[in-house]
């Protein structure tokens, strides 16, 4: 009879799945780890939030950072929510309809929040990533909040309003500031 796995309460979050407790007694180091790397991140995301505390509401756009923890994806995973197949992400990749660039672990990485749905992707991508040039800064300058004329926001959420004119104007001071 094998022994029940432990059970932990995080939040109403109870129990662990039977491969995690087996995985929790063959790999103790490896689950501390795990553990440590988990609490670490929900710590952080706190920080930041409570890093925000006492400033003024039209500032705390520049001061919380909303870009880190972005969903990348790649090459296959995109392809399934495009719906498309593996080549044609790659073809739209090289054509500047999709944003991605080479990472040393999967290929390519694609930040998801640019797929809209099937066969669909943020509209005005390429002719920002045609001003600043690299894929990764591109994506740094559309998930960043930026005083724009009427509103503080991200390019990228300028785009999906179908908004293209302000970040493509702003775009050569990101690539003028990084470079």
């Amino acid at each position: 009879m094998t022994k029940p796995a432990a059970e932990f309460h995080v939040e109403g979050l109870r129990g662990l799945s039977r491969n995690a407790s087996k995985f929790l007694r063959r790999h103790p180091k490896e689950a501390r780890m795990a553990v440590a790397a988990a609490l670490e991140a929900a710590a952080a995301q706190y920080a930041v939030r409570d890093e925000a505390a006492g400033v003024p509401e039209n500032l705390k756009p520049f001061v919380v950072a909303r870009s880190h923890g972005a969903e990348m994806l790649g090459v296959s995973q995109a392809a399934v929510r495009l719906e498309v197949s593996r080549t044609t992400v790659y073809d739209w990749v090289e054509k500047k309809i999709l944003l991605g660039w080479k990472s040393t672990k999967r290929g390519l990485t694609i930040p998801a929040e640019q797929i809209l749905g099937p066969g669909k992707v943020v509209p005005g991508i390429g002719p920002i990533l045609e001003v600043i040039g690299d894929p990764e800064l591109t994506w740094a300058f559309l998930s960043e909040v930026w005083p724009f004329a009427k509103k503080v926001m991200r390019p990228i959420d300028k785009l999906k309003a179908g908004e293209v004119e302000e970040p493509l104007d702003a775009a050569p001071s990101f690539g003028a500031a990084i470079t």
